[in-house]
């Protein structure tokens, strides 16, 4: 931010009220508080993300907890399986939690080479025909965390999909965050919730922080979502987000198939005045069923005021929203029926000021890689379009 940049005395005064209404909303809504950080930052697609990822996993000194839903093949696939092996080698304590169906394409020898090196490795609820119940309901939490001091969530996968910086459709576009700090150990409970929902041994803490560690200028709220049959903490952080928005709402998801409660909400904030802005993934989408089942859900909310985008150059895997330009809301989740209602999730709110303006212009500029969506375009929609989006209406809520 720049010297001219600077808000006056009255607007950063107007601001810190904001910021402390939004956290007050938070904490009410999910009983959680927020933590101190050293320090929260962006990184922006593959070639930002997986470097630092790896540089966390090779510097490991005593454990590491990584969890992910996707971890599919490529380059990447087999670089990280090969550093989590080498610290293990050298007497890193580290544990693996994979989904059992997000990660059903794995290569097996990954997995083989990983365990003769001294890796745990966990899957998640294996699908089982006399637990069928549990077999909808997956870790969707992208979590990896060092040490008990430096911790990384978002939306990035194992997979030669987010490889590169997003410059043409075989890159996805997506964003991953990097937290230092006792913030993290929120990051950490998570994961041991994961691990000992998928049969791994009681984990004694991490080392604890100095005293002067845990009174930092930053902070987050770190809020794990846990698998349910109702809504989750997530369905609460974010309704409570939304309905507390004064100015603006930015969200950009890679999955949109919200429920009608959620929906309401934005129709009536934006009714309300609150300028709000989605983005979506748009011709490239991986998940083509779904942006066809989101698309009458956009209707409601472009009448009411809504400005809808699709993303163009590749597939858009983003899981942000921002609250009146001060107040970011990251992590796993999408506006979904599988993120609020039944997948464990991870979401990391803070008003950090650098990491918020990071997001805006992200925004900004992916903004201008997008089109924006007409209600005259859905109106047209062929009518086969239309039907076949009426049958597959049911299978909204396991998306």
């Amino acid at each position: 931010m720049t010297r001219a940049d600077q808000p006056s005395a009255p607007e950063a005064e107007a601001e810190a009220d904001r910021v402390a209404a939004l956290e007050h909303v938070l904490t009410s809504c999910t009983g959680v508080f927020p933590a101190s950080l050293s320090s929260i930052r962006r990184l922006r697609n593959g070639d930002q993300i997986f470097p630092a990822m790896l540089a966390a996993v090779e510097g490991a000194q005593r454990q590491i907890g990584f969890v992910t839903f996707v971890y599919w093949t490529g380059t990447i696939a087999d670089r990280f399986a090969a550093a989590l092996s080498a610290a293990a080698e050298r007497g890193v304590e580290v544990r693996v939690v994979l989904d059992a169906v997000g990660a059903r394409s794995m290569n097996e020898q990954l997995i083989r080479r990983m365990r003769d090196s001294g890796v745990a490795v966990r899957w998640f609820r294996p699908p089982k025909p006399w637990r069928l119940w549990q077999a909808t309901h997956r870790t969707h939490r992208k979590l990896l965390v060092v040490d008990g001091r430096r911790g990384y969530t978002g939306g990035v996968g194992i997979a030669k999909e987010w490889e590169g910086d997003a410059r043409d459709p075989s890159q996805w576009r997506d964003s991953h965050f990097e937290l230092e700090g006792p913030g993290v150990l929120g990051l950490w409970g998570a994961f041991i919730g994961t691990w000992l929902e998928a049969g791994g041994d009681p984990l004694a803490p991490p080392t604890p922080a100095s005293a002067a560690a845990l009174n930092r200028p930053l902070h987050a709220h770190v809020i794990p979502g846990t698998t349910a049959d109702g809504w989750t903490v997530v369905a609460r952080a974010l309704w409570g987000l939304i309905d507390a928005a004064e100015r603006s709402i930015k969200i950009a998801t890679a999955y949109f198939t919200p429920d009608d409660v959620t929906i309401e909400r934005l129709r009536a904030q934006a009714e309300a005045g609150v300028h709000i802005e989605i983005l979506l993934p748009g011709a490239h989408a991986d998940q083509r069923l779904v942006k066809m089942i989101a698309e009458p859900k956009l209707r409601p909310l472009l009448e009411a005021g809504v400005e809808v985008y699709y993303f163009q150059p590749t597939m858009m895997h983003t899981k942000v929203m921002v609250i009146d330009d001060v107040f970011a809301c990251i992590g796993s989740a999408n506006i979904n029926s599988r993120s609020m209602r039944k997948d464990e999730e991870i979401l990391v709110a803070t008003a950090t000021t650098e990491l918020v303006h990071d997001l805006l212009r992200d925004f900004a500029d992916d903004l201008g890689r997008s089109r924006a969506i007409t209600v005259g375009e859905l109106r047209e929609r062929p009518w086969w379009q239309r039907a076949l989006t009426t049958l597959l209406r049911p299978l909204g809520s396991e998306i």
